[in-house]
């Protein structure tokens, strides 16, 4: 008899649970349940959460992931930029869904060798995507730069966060990287352009 979705997602998420278990258990503060992997910084009360969402309408898996970071967080609120995060939630430094993301959400695999393909591929993705930027973040790490300039939209205040960076780790930009951590990418021109501009601007000018 053909297994139904419900037998199909419980043996799946099951299997992915052990495996990811198994396979992330050297990752610092790694702990990982039924469809959630969680990351505790202890030294900055720090928690990034990766959440694998079934989606019914395509029978394929997403990857939800925040990043809270209270030390982060206080350093914004000195900062004090005068325009929203990018964020809808205010407590959160970080944001993404996979469903944005290329090949980003894996179908829900139906044979047991699809099973090990498809735990492959998502370790695969969390070892060369998502981890190494969780890490930078949630150690104020030098690669937090040019993730930010990556990927800006992700995080709540992209210059903020990459000047405490840039401070933290005692790193004067060059010109090159001074025009990506200004460009229209990075600060997000879809409002308050020159409020960003003339804000950032000061922020940066202030680190030389």
């Amino acid at each position: 008899m053909k297994a139904g979705t419900h037998q199909l997602r419980s043996h799946f998420e099951k299997a992915l649970q052990l495996f990811l278990k198994s396979e992330l258990s050297a990752y610092p503060g790694v702990k990982v349940t039924r469809n959630k992997v969680v990351i505790a910084h202890k030294e900055s009360g720090a928690v990034a959460t990766l959440h694998f969402e079934y989606l019914a309408n395509t029978r394929a898996y997403e990857i939800i992931i925040f990043v809270e970071h209270p030390a982060l967080q206080a350093e914004i609120e000195r900062i004090s930029p005068p325009y929203p995060s990018n964020l809808a939630n205010p407590k959160l430094v970080y944001c993404m869904s996979t469903v944005s993301e290329k090949d980003g959400c894996p179908l829900l695999p139906v044979t047991e060798q699809g099973i090990e393909n498809t735990c492959q591929v998502m370790l695969r993705r969390l070892q060369d995507v998502h981890l190494p930027i969780l890490y930078n973040l949630l150690n104020v790490s030098p690669a937090l730069v040019s993730d930010v300039i990556e990927r800006p939209k992700y995080y709540a205040y992209p210059v903020p966060l990459i000047v405490i960076a840039l401070k933290t780790n005692a790193i004067q930009p060059d010109d090159a990287t001074l025009a990506k951590i200004l460009s229209e990418q990075t600060l997000g021109y879809t409002n308050n352009q020159e409020l960003k501009e003339s804000f950032n601007k000061q922020l940066l000018a202030a680190l030389s």
